[in-house]
C-alpha cells in the first residue's frame, strides 16, 4: 500500500502592502493614503397642501410617503452626479418649481405620485420638500418635468419633452 495523499490547503489570504501603487478609477499608478466619511443630513419637510389635501382628506399613509421620499434621495444624487444635464437639486441662486420631480411607485391601489423639491442647504445637508401627493394612475405631468419611477432598490428616470415621455436614464437596473 502506498501512502495517502496529503491534505494541503491553498493559500488564501492575500497580503497588502499599504504602502503600494495600485490602480483606481482614475490611475493605474496610485496610492490610498486617507479615507474619511461625511454624513448626510436630509430634513424631511410636508407642504401644507399636502398634509391637507392628500394625506387628511385622501387617506395616504404618511410613513409611505415619507418612506418614498427618503428611498428617492440616493436615486436623485445618483443621477444629479452622474448626468451632466440633470441638474435637480436646487441651490440658493438656483430655485423654482420647473425643479420639481414627479416620483412615483406601484401600489395595490395605483400608481402613488409623490412631487418632490430638493434643496441644497450646505455641504451634506438637504431639504427634501413633499408639495403634493395622490394616487392616480393618470396624473397630470407637465412640460420638461422628470418623473422618477423607484422599483424596489432601481429606478428609471424619464422626462416630458413636448408632450413625449423618454427614457434619460435608469439606477441599479
Amino acid at each position: 500500500m502506498g501512502e495517502r495523499p496529503r491534505i494541503v490547503k491553498p493559500i488564501t489570504e492575500q497580503i497588502v502592502d499599504p504602502n503600494a501603487y495600485t490602480q483606481n478609477s482614475c490611475s493605474q499608478n496610485a496610492r490610498k493614503f486617507h479615507e474619511y466619511y461625511s454624513d448626510l443630513v436630509v430634513e424631511l419637510w410636508i407642504d401644507k397642501h399636502c398634509t391637507l389635501r392628500q394625506v387628511e382628506r385622501s387617506g395616504i399613509d404618511i410613513i409611505t410617503l415619507q418612506n418614498l421620499a427618503i428611498e428617492s434621495v440616493k436615486h436623485i444624487i445618483d443621477y444629479q452626479l452622474r448626468l451632466q444635464k440633470f441638474n435637480i437639486v436646487q441651490y440658493p441662486e438656483h430655485r423654482g418649481r420647473d425643479k420639481r420631480v414627479l416620483v412615483q411607485e406601484s401600489t395595490d391601489e395605483g400608481v402613488l405620485n409623490l412631487i418632490l423639491e430638493y434643496h441644497y442647504l450646505d455641504f451634506c445637508r438637504y431639504e427634501v420638500t413633499m408639495i403634493t401627493a395622490m394616487v392616480d394612475d393618470n396624473f397630470g405631468i407637465f412640460d420638461g418635468q422628470y418623473i422618477l419611477n423607484i422599483d424596489g432598490e432601481s429606478s428609471t428616470l424619464k422626462r416630458k419633452v413636448v408632450g413625449n415621455i423618454s427614457g434619460v436614464s435608469s439606477f441599479g437596473v
